[in-house]
């Protein structure tokens, strides 16, 4: 061992005596607080910095970025616009010219408008425009910038909601005109999505006008079977009584057997008469006298018989009575009519509603034809960045004055 070597030995040794720990551990125990030290130097001196550019941080550096993303890097927005209206036959035929629908008011329909307006908007819309045009993937193009693109993995709910906020679609309830706008990343493809929305919206309109008129025309029709069946079962009804009572008519046949009655009835108080003269002058027992009390006793018999007709076929107990008959088959005459004229009135009505179901289709008509757009509309740069300054010196103010206070308030 060499003399230096002793000496450290030594020393540490008196170290460890008079402060209570070794050389080694006070060597530790600087690198470590010097350490600490020149973090602290460098948190301090940073904060420094952003104190004494805080106009500079907070300002004009956000403005700087969002600036520079504006000017180099923005994906640009093309904008096509189209004008629709909802119209049905009817309403053209009272504008009687395609320039009625310019007349406030004149046959519009709300609800069928506001029901283009919400398809326009709904998710199959956005899922037929994916089918027809590969939206999402359009959207999600890496040709455009990440802030301005659809995510790749984006849910169904994302995609509907971005191709939401890329659509805008208003309706005038004074003209009933329905604004379609389309924001799309080149001019042609906007150009194509108008068109595609347009037509099927057109389509759309077109089915459930159709549905409806339908659904009115069958609705009349069963109502025109189902009378068409009544008056058949009591037509029926008639024949099978006309058969099992062998009566065509018991009202006809009344008739005719009171006026064989009333015939017969007469012809024997005419023959009564003549007996009574002929027995002022004859001998009762004369073949005069007694041939006109047998011709008497023929017609009192036969007005016996015709009385029977009348009140009773065959039957004793009265159940097949004539005037019973006639009360029964008066029934069915009248449930005939009653069915005949149903039948008609739904015939009318049949007729009438395939007359309100074809006036009442309704049709979408273009107003405005799709626009092809000859420069980008959106993102409204100059806006935007006179927005965001005066909303960072707003916020740039309201800390300003914040740490003002705090300093008044540590005095």
């Amino acid at each position: 061992m060499n003399i230096d070597v002793k000496n450290n030995i030594v020393y540490s040794e008196t170290i460890k005596h008079r402060f209570g720990f070794s050389l080694s551990k006070l060597r530790e125990f600087l690198k470590k607080n010097i350490f600490l030290l020149n973090k602290k130097n460098i948190f301090s001196r940073s904060l420094f910095i952003i104190k004494s550019y805080t106009f500079l941080f907070f300002v004009l550096l956000p403005l700087l970025l969002v600036g520079t993303y504006y000017i180099f890097w923005v994906s640009e927005r093309y904008v096509s616009y189209t004008q629709i209206i909802v119209k049905d036959t009817a309403s053209s035929q009272v504008s009687s010219s395609a320039m009625g629908f310019l007349i406030p008011g004149m046959g519009i329909d709300n609800q069928d408008a506001f029901l283009v307006v919400n398809y326009i908007q709904s998710l199959d819309m956005a899922l037929y425009l994916d089918k027809e045009l590969a939206l999402s993937e359009y959207y999600q193009s890496n040709t455009h910038d990440i802030f301005s693109r659809l995510g790749k993995d984006a849910t169904q709910e994302e995609y509907l909601k971005y191709y939401r906020n890329h659509i805008s679609v208003r309706y005038d309830e004074t003209t009933g005109i329905i604004a379609i706008e389309i924001q799309a990343f080149d001019p042609t493809f906007a150009h194509k999505l108008v068109e595609t929305i347009t037509s099927k919206s057109e389509s759309f309109v077109n089915s459930v006008s159709n549905q409806l008129a339908e659904k009115q025309v069958t609705f009349v029709e069963n109502e025109v079977e189902l009378a068409q069946s009544k008056l058949r079962f009591t037509k029926q009804e008639i024949l099978d009584f006309q058969n099992n009572n062998n009566v065509v008519s018991p009202e006809e046949l009344t008739k005719g057997i009171t006026s064989i009655i009333q015939g017969l009835e007469a012809r024997l108080a005419e023959e009564r008469a003549k007996l009574t003269a002929a027995k002022s002058y004859l001998n009762a027992n004369s073949s005069q006298i007694i041939s006109m009390q047998a011709e008497i006793g023929a017609l009192e018999k036969q007005i016996e018989l015709e009385k029977v007709r009348l009140v009773g076929i065959g039957d004793e107990k009265g159940e097949q009575r004539l005037n019973t008959l006639g009360a029964h088959f008066q029934n069915l005459e009248l449930d005939l009519q009653f069915a005949t004229d149903a039948y008609a009135a739904s015939l009318k009505a049949l007729e009438t509603a395939r007359m309100e179901a074809s006036g009442k289709l309704k049709h979408l008509m273009i107003v405005t034809q799709p626009s092809l757009a000859e420069e980008p509309e959106y993102p409204h740069k100059l806006y935007n960045m006179i927005s965001l300054m005066i909303i960072l010196l707003f916020l740039y103010g309201i800390g300003k004055m914040l740490n003002a206070s705090i300093r008044d308030h540590r005095i």
